[in-house]
């Protein structure tokens, strides 16, 4: 029997109440410069993919949006320059528990869905 082979992370998926769908867009395109991409056929005509390095972000409707503690991280390459340009957005920067190794903050897009920023320290890859 062959063991399970993971191959790395396709995609995380946010929600949002249907009447905030077109702000959640405009954000993750105009904040965090996400490029939208087409769905492919199936998977249904509400929310909306992007592209995210390697990864897709997907954005799908709950009404019972945000989840308190859940979210997904985003590595950055300057901490500093994170927090600037999303406070410059008008972002909420909500501090994160100290991990060793790791610079990290909290913001949250207009559905409440939580997103770490973070930097390693040098030799911490």
């Amino acid at each position: 029997m062959a063991g399970l082979e993971l191959r790395g992370l396709d995609h995380v998926t946010v929600t949002a109440p249907a009447e905030l769908e077109a702000e959640v867009i405009e954000w993750y395109e105009r904040v965090l410069g996400l490029e939208q991409i087409e769905k492919p056929e199936g998977a249904g005509e509400k929310g909306a993919w992007f592209s995210l390095g390697g990864s897709q972000l997907h954005l799908s409707h709950d009404p019972h949006n945000p989840p308190r503690r859940a979210h997904f991280a985003i590595r950055v390459g300057d901490f500093n320059s994170a927090v600037d340009h999303l406070r410059g957005h008008g972002c909420h920067i909500e501090q994160a528990k100290e991990i060793r190794g790791r610079h990290r903050f909290f913001t949250r897009d207009p559905a409440g869905n939580r997103i770490e920023f973070f930097t390693l320290d040098e030799g911490a890859d």
